[in-house]
């Protein structure tokens, strides 16, 4: 009876697992950028946001960040950066994992990024669409 690594062919010459103990490989430093850019980059529209908005001297004032839709935009758009990144490392993860290399590490940055657009989310949506949201 064959074994469960021999069914998924990892006895044949030329083919070697995704994880290699001892090999250099490049995507998990560079999945780790790819979080920190994308975190800094949506975190850091959370907050321009957040201070751009405290200018609005009430509900009732249109100016340039004041109005509904555009509170609407600026709270969501960090989340959603944060999403997007997410949903490509998932993207890349799978393309890595394809090619049978190490695949974790976009793995990893991928659910950092999802738990991060949460995070953004339930902390950074009220303070900046409150009005907006509220009936």
């Amino acid at each position: 009876m064959q074994r469960a690594d021999e069914r998924l062919g990892g006895d044949r010459p030329g083919r070697q697992g995704g994880d290699r103990p001892g090999h250099q490989d490049r995507e998990v430093p560079a999945a780790i950028r790819f979080a920190i850019v994308a975190a800094a980059a949506g975190v850091g529209f959370l907050v321009i946001a957040a201070l751009w908005v405290s200018t609005c001297p009430g509900v009732s004032v249109d100016t340039a960040a004041c109005g509904a839709p555009q509170r609407t935009v600026l709270a969501f758009g960090g989340p959603l950066i944060v999403l997007a990144a997410g949903l490509w490392a998932f993207l890349r993860t799978y393309r890595v994992w394809r090619q049978q290399g190490t695949w974790w590490g976009w793995h990893g940055a991928g659910w950092f990024l999802l738990t991060l657009m949460v995070v953004m989310i339930s902390l950074g949506v009220s303070p900046i669409a409150g009005p907006v949201l509220a009936p």
